[in-house]
Parts: structure tokens; C-alpha cells; sequence
């Protein structure tokens, strides 16, 4: 691309700062005429978006093949070659969860069932229902216990909200599987930042501080919502009944590979790690689906 000429004046016109060549040492403004032509205009829009592309691409290529490699670059301080971690997690994110709710409420046929079922909600909610088929009933048949055998707090919160939703013909699993997957970037939100202290703590004794490990952490959910984006994919196009483990455990060993070459340590020690990391992690996720299951039902 042909460059703009250049301003006679030596102050930049964005900060003021004098510039001694061509780009401003202090905001980075190239020191040109302000009438652009329409062909540098343009110009400049297909090198901005050529640059980006080839950066996440090479970005996306390392993230998959090279578990762990994007976080030394960044920790060594090799940054600008490749996407910035968090600008990367919020595009793969982005799409992750534009095509997951997508998919999530779309029907392949009118006697199908959704293509992407989400099986953790299906797991932890099973039949989950009332007794009673209205509240007054509930109310009937708890004034019938004695008062020692009466639900109380929450749990009769709970009890009155679900006899509430079944009096309204309403179906628990389906009301909580849509809260769920539309507040499932809110978790996984909340998942990182807990994951990362999961990291830092099983790596206390390396001198990094906490962003260090969240940067890996970053890099590491960014690979989970590729793996899960394919695995959903090939779900709903293939077939609907094929489960996730193989994502899974894709992330798990992706996972190990990770610690090993990030954290320069042995394949055991970064297995253990690893299953540790990936047991404290679902213990955490199933801790907060308890919470978020039990707002749920006290919000009706």
C-alpha cells in the first residue's frame, strides 16, 4: 500500500507530542495529511483486517497443536505476534455461545428432540418435581404433619415453588435447563477466575503471581469452548444420542500437555496435577449448578 505523505508540521495531532519521523512517540499517530483518498481509506481497512487474520490464525494454530506454547510467549513477554488472551477468549467465546444457544433451541425435525442437549442440567435436575399437583395441596398436606415434620426455609420455598409450576403445567427440568444455558457464560465467567487460584495453589511454590496463572487459565478455556464448539457440531450434524466425553477428555489431556510445557515440569507430575486441577474444577462447577439451581427455584 502506497503511504500517506506526510505532514509538514511536526506536533501530533492526536496528543500534541512532537514526532521526529513518522509515527508519534507517545500515542503512535502516523504523522500524515488529514484528507485521506478513498484508496488509502481502503487500504487501510484490508491491511487492518489481513494483519488480524493472520495473527488469529497463527493465535488459533498454536492454541491447538501447541498446549501451553501462547502462554510462555505471553509470560516471556512475546505478545504483539499473536491475539491478546483476553480479546481471544471473548471472540471464541463469542461464537461458542452464539452457536450453542442456537443450536440449543433449534428442532431438526418436528418430532426430534434439540440437537445439543445439555447433559450436565439433564444429570443433576433428573425427574425433579413435586408431590403435588397444586399449592394448595402442598399447603393441605402440610398442615396435615405435625410441626416438627413441616418443610421449613428454603426447602419449603422450594417445595411451594415447584407445586406452584406444576400446577401452572409447567416442567421444572425444562424451565431450569433454559435458566441454565442462558446463564451459562455467567458461570463459566465465574469458573475462570477459581480455576486460576485452583492453578496458582498447585503451583505455589513457582515465582508467578496470579495473573501469570490467569493467562493460562484463559488460554486453557479458550481450547475447552474450541473442543466443545466441534464436539456440538459434529453432535447435532452426525448424530444426536453421540456424547461429549471425548471432549472431555480431550480438555483433560490438552490440560496435562498444557501444565507440562507451560510450567516446565514432568509428565506424571503434570498428571497429577492435572487430575487434581480436573476434580477440583467439577467440584466447583457442580457446587455452583447447586446455587444456580437453587436461585432458580426460589425465584419462581
Amino acid at each position: 500500500m502506497k503511504s500517506q505523505h506526510l505532514r509538514s508540521e511536526k506536533n501530533c495531532l492526536n496528543c500534541g507530542t512532537e514526532v521526529p519521523e513518522r509515527y508519534c512517540p507517545l500515542c503512535g499517530q502516523e504523522n500524515t495529511v488529514q484528507h485521506e483518498s478513498f484508496g488509502h481509506l481502503v487500504g487501510h481497512v484490508v491491511a487492518d483486517i489481513v494483519h488480524y487474520d493472520s495473527q488469529l490464525l497463527a493465535t488459533l494454530k498454536y492454541l491447538t497443536i501447541r498446549p501451553g506454547f501462547l502462554t510462555t510467549e505471553y509470560w516471556a513477554g512475546r505478545r504483539v505476534r499473536y491475539v491478546n488472551p483476553i480479546k481471544l477468549y471473548i471472540f471464541i467465546s463469542a461464537v461458542f455461545f452464539f452457536f450453542f444457544l442456537t443450536l440449543a433451541g433449534s428442532q431438526k425435525d418436528h418430532n426430534a428432540r434439540p440437537g445439543i442437549q445439555t447433559d450436565l442440567v439433564d444429570m443433576e435436575v433428573g425427574d425433579i418435581g413435586s408431590d403435588y399437583k397444586s399449592v394448595a395441596e402442598y399447603d393441605s398436606a402440610q398442615a396435615a404433619k405435625p410441626a416438627n415434620k413441616r418443610y421449613t426455609g428454603l426447602e419449603d420455598r422450594m417445595q411451594r415453588r415447584l407445586a406452584r409450576m406444576r400446577e401452572n403445567k409447567q416442567s421444572a427440568k425444562e424451565v431450569i435447563r433454559e435458566m441454565f444455558t442462558h446463564n451459562l457464560p455467567k458461570i463459566m465467567f465465574i469458573l475462570m477466575p477459581l480455576f486460576a487460584l485452583l492453578v496458582k495453589w498447585t503451583h505455589r511454590k513457582r515465582h508467578l503471581v496470579y495473573v501469570d496463572h490467569a493467562i493460562f487459565t484463559v488460554h486453557v478455556h479458550s481450547f475447552l469452548f474450541i473442543i466443545l464448539f466441534v464436539g456440538l457440531v459434529v453432535r447435532y450434524f452426525v448424530h444426536d444420542d453421540l456424547p461429549l466425553d471425548l471432549a472431555y477428555w480431550g480438555v483433560f489431556f490438552y490440560l496435562v500437555f498444557a501444565l507440562k510445557n507451560a510450567y516446565q515440569q514432568s509428565f506424571w507430575k503434570s498428571l497429577l496435577k492435572a487430575l487434581l486441577l480436573y476434580c477440583g474444577y467439577f467440584t466447583v462447577a457442580v457446587i455452583l449448578f447447586v446455587a444456580f439451581l437453587f436461585g432458580v427455584l426460589a425465584s419462581f
